[in-house]
């Protein structure tokens, strides 16, 4: 139990008809050690039809109603709304898995008033005895930020930004441009606003982490023993349509004014990088090689997934490109700076 010396966090949670998810995720936060008169719950209820704001109001938490069908903008709402020192986001379809979850990823912003926030991995494999069925799952949770073949190929590696190792969590230095792809993350809420959101409403994870990186706060706490399951995507379906939604809801409409690119257009090495993966990804057998490597030594045949995933991830993505102007125009900007 932490001491009354320990900061007010807000926990904001937004949702769409997810009630099935709410069943899992409300149970384990009733289970949490950290005070009750120190942790706020805001939920923003997004014109749900089912049973979910109901769930949410037994829960009691401080409910908001919108009707926006806009998840950035319903987080920068719920941001906009707490009241608490720290912040953190949680998506419907986790579960937090230790009791101490908060306790732990707040203990180093508490030690240490240089680090700016705190993150676990995505997906603990060893939480608990429930069994994963999703053999799509388990393959993508093997990385620490729930990363398939094609994001971390392509997004910066982890465990290079650790610069020192303290008692009960590692200490990352990231570097604005070089930051990986750390999805939930808790705040400094005043810092945060101050640093990386400010006055507009819509709050986009990784736009943010890159802000708040430029903004000085460039010390992280990567706290492993701190549980949580995000339910990602449980089959190939989900991977992929997830993977088209970011590139159409963010990357692409935001990509003339992104502070988050893991490669810059106009670096002949970085596009040199991005042609390299599409060929490599469509040879299917590197991967499948990969993929029997490492099933043989985690003793799972998840890992089998790594060509199929990889092929089909990176196609979409290519498809999505070129089915959208904008997409054209930048593979068309893409090898015009190859050429020059």
């Amino acid at each position: 139990m932490v001491d009354d010396n320990y900061p007010t966090i807000s926990v904001i949670l937004p949702f769409y008809n997810e009630e099935n998810n709410l069943k899992r995720l409300l149970p384990s936060l009733k289970r949490m050690d950290y005070p009750k008169n120190k942790i706020e719950y805001v939920f923003v209820n997004d014109g749900s039809t089912d049973g979910s704001a109901e769930l949410a109001r037994k829960f009691g938490c401080r409910l908001i109603n919108v009707n926006t069908h806009d998840i950035e903008l319903n987080k920068g709402i719920g941001l906009h709304t707490a009241r608490g020192d720290l912040v953190y986001w949680l998506d419907a379809d986790m579960e937090v898995c230790s009791t101490d979850f908060f306790t732990q990823l707040t203990k180093p912003l508490v030690e240490d008033p240089t680090i700016g926030a705190s993150f676990t991995n995505e997906f603990a494999q060893d939480a608990g005895s429930v069994k994963v069925e999703s053999s799509l799952l388990r393959f993508i949770s093997y990385h620490p930020l729930q990363q398939d073949p094609l994001y971390a190929f392509f997004s910066p590696d982890l465990e290079k930004q650790v610069v020192e190792k303290r008692k009960n969590y590692l200490i990352c230095r990231f570097i604005p441009g070089k930051i990986p792809a750390v999805g939930r993350i808790l705040y400094r809420r005043k810092e945060l606003l101050k640093t990386a959101v400010g006055k507009s409403k819509p709050f986009i994870d990784m736009e943010a982490v890159e802000m708040y990186t430029r903004g000085g706060h460039n010390l992280y706490a990567y706290v492993p023993n701190a549980k949580i399951r995000h339910y990602h995507a449980e089959n190939l379906r989900e991977l992929i349509e997830k993977r088209l939604r970011n590139l159409e809801r963010d990357y692409l409409p935001n990509y003339d004014h992104k502070y988050f690119l893991w490669l810059n257009p106009n670096d002949k090495k970085d596009i040199i990088k991005i042609i390299f993966w599409v060929i490599y990804a469509n040879l299917f057998l590197p991967e499948f090689v990969r993929g029997i490597i490492r099933a043989v030594y985690y003793k799972d045949t998840a890992l089998l997934w790594h060509p199929v995933v990889s092929i089909l991830t990176t196609d979409a993505i290519v498809i999505g490109f070129l089915s959208k102007h904008k997409g054209r125009k930048i593979i068309f900007n893409l090898f015009k700076n190859l050429l020059n």
